[in-house]
């Protein structure tokens, strides 16, 4: 009968080392669609927010949240920064969109290589 592995054996075997690439990459792509979901909803409050807004007067008094605190701003300035949020939101879901892609090419790449890794250590 065949002797175990040794520790030297397992950390020679490409599959081993592909094996953890696809972990982390796996990792990677959760914490991708984590941060996109969140990026999105908060593109979906600010638009909900900016389609509230312009039905109210140029001249109402308006607040916006500093921390625990509200500070007095002019419409307009809460319409400006509500606006360049969205845009920066917008912007990083799409480079995280673009992440995306790129790690789900090299976690197909990586099972695609595993897989082959596989078939040939068991001769198929």
């Amino acid at each position: 009968s065949a002797a175990p592995p040794s520790r030297e054996d397992l950390d020679d075997d490409p599959r081993i080392e592909l094996q953890r690439k696809k972990v982390i990459l796996s990792r990677q792509l959760i914490n991708i669609k984590g941060q996109l979901q969140m990026k999105d909803r908060a593109a979906q409050s600010t638009k909900l927010t900016m389609a509230e807004i312009k039905t109210i007067p140029e001249t109402t008094k308006s607040y916006r949240t500093v921390g625990r605190m509200f500070l007095a701003q002019p419409l307009p300035e809460v319409k400006k920064s509500l606006k360049e949020f969205l845009d920066q939101t917008e912007n990083d879901i799409k480079q995280l969109q673009s992440k995306e892609k790129y790690i789900e090419k090299q976690a197909k790449a990586v099972h695609e290589e595993l897989e082959q890794a596989v078939a040939e250590s068991t001769g198929g």
